[in-house]
């Protein structure tokens, strides 16, 4: 009877340890969803903690590192609209960051509709209508991994970073994963997704740009012989 007991006072003992373990566990990669009724949040995001800011209830923001970043956002959420973007940061101490998001850049050309010829001399045009901006006070052993809610119309996209040295865009490596856009990157800059232009519209333009030469050469032709 004695034996029973102690094997039972045992078991209960281990599962308390087990279940103490797995509630901390659990806190430790929590996420946490803060509402902002502005364009403008400046707090504290502790380190391995997922925080997922909602701007004006439209665009959404979400932070997670293993350190602690002391973060000052500012988003343009009723020009930008229903956008989830996400950042995952590995870093070797804590952070100071100011992050602004905006619709377009205007004093970098970008703006929605545009085309642009990057680096890679192929030609991407702007759509996504989220351009990010990150400045950090460390940037010596950074790993960040950017993320935007893919769709039907940014999903063929890459993510590219404004290069001020060249004064271009220049595109990354991007994958879909689990429904986001994703791009890694080791440095902060200016940030977008650009959609490459595809080669059934550079053809349509061909297209109609020949068949707008014919007709103007055939009324031509036409025009001499009726003089």
């Amino acid at each position: 009877m004695k034996k029973t007991s102690k094997i039972l006072i045992g078991t209960f003992s281990l599962l308390l340890l087990f279940g103490i373990f797995g509630v901390n566990t659990a806190l430790a990669v929590g996420e946490t969803s803060v509402e902002i009724s502005g364009d403008h949040v400046e707090t504290l995001v502790q380190a391995n903690n997922k925080v997922m800011f909602t701007f004006r209830q439209r665009t959404k923001l979400a932070l997670n590192s293993t350190v602690s970043i002391d973060v000052n956002i500012n988003c343009d959420a009723l020009r930008i609209g229903v956008k989830q973007f996400e950042m995952e940061i590995d870093c070797d101490q804590d952070l100071q960051m100011n992050m602004t998001c905006t619709e377009e850049q205007v004093q970098l050309g970008l703006l929605k509709g545009n085309t642009y010829q990057i680096r890679n001399r192929n030609r991407y045009h702007y759509e996504e209508g989220f351009c990010l901006s990150i400045q950090c006070n460390y940037s010596n052993q950074v790993q960040a991994k950017l993320k935007i809610q893919a769709n039907n119309q940014n999903r063929f996209g890459t993510w590219a970073y404004y290069d001020e040295g060249s004064e271009e865009w220049v595109s990354v490596p991007t994958n879909v994963e689990d429904g986001y856009l994703v791009a890694e990157t080791d440095h902060f800059s200016y940030w977008t997704v650009l959609l490459p232009e595809s080669e059934n519209n550079i053809m349509l333009y061909i297209g109609i740009v020949s068949i707008i030469s014919i007709i103007a050469a055939i009324s031509v032709i036409y025009l001499r012989k009726r003089k």
